[in-house]
């Protein structure tokens, strides 16, 4: 596990760089804390980090827990809107994919993220606040899960 941290950081940081080389092109770093307000099964993890690569249309996460468990999403923001000048929204779809390893369970499901943003830095840096209905299925044990998935975080754009 700790070698796929460091390696996970390491692709972040030269991806950040490029960016920075190119000018800006859309690269997003950040981190949330997430939750799960309702339902069976879910993503528990506590802190997520997210990336948004450019020119790549999805907004990537992976968190982990001590649980030990390992949790993945990837959302396509489908609508994004201004609200007042230094926020917006934005309602995407997504997926998502949880393993877990005491007791084992892996899901995956799909989810619908809707989401608000403040921009206090311009376009630089991002505050938002997310909720995301989600239904799944449960392989291991079989079975149906639904949930309410809710996020609060940053993101850096460079």
């Amino acid at each position: 596990m700790k070698r796929f941290i460091v390696l996970f950081i390491s692709v972040m940081l030269l991806a950040a760089a490029g960016a920075f080389a190119a000018g800006g092109t859309g690269l997003a770093v950040g981190g949330e804390a997430s939750l799960s307000f309702a339902g069976t099964g879910g993503l528990p993890m506590s802190a997520m980090l997210m990336l948004h690569l450019p020119r790549f249309p999805l907004m990537l996460g992976i968190g982990a827990s001590l649980a030990p468990a390992i949790g993945l999403t990837a959302d396509y923001w489908a609508a994004q809107g201004k609200i007042v000048s230094i926020l917006d929204w934005y309602l995407g779809i997504g997926g998502y994919l949880l393993l877990d390893f005491e007791p084992a369970d892996i899901s995956l499901g799909a989810r619908i993220p809707i989401g608000l943003q403040i921009w206090p830095l311009g376009k630089s840096l991002e505050i938002f606040i997310e909720v995301a209905p989600a239904v799944g299925v449960s392989l291991i044990p079989t079975g149906f899960d639904w949930h309410l998935q809710g996020a609060l975080g940053l993101r850096f754009w460079f």
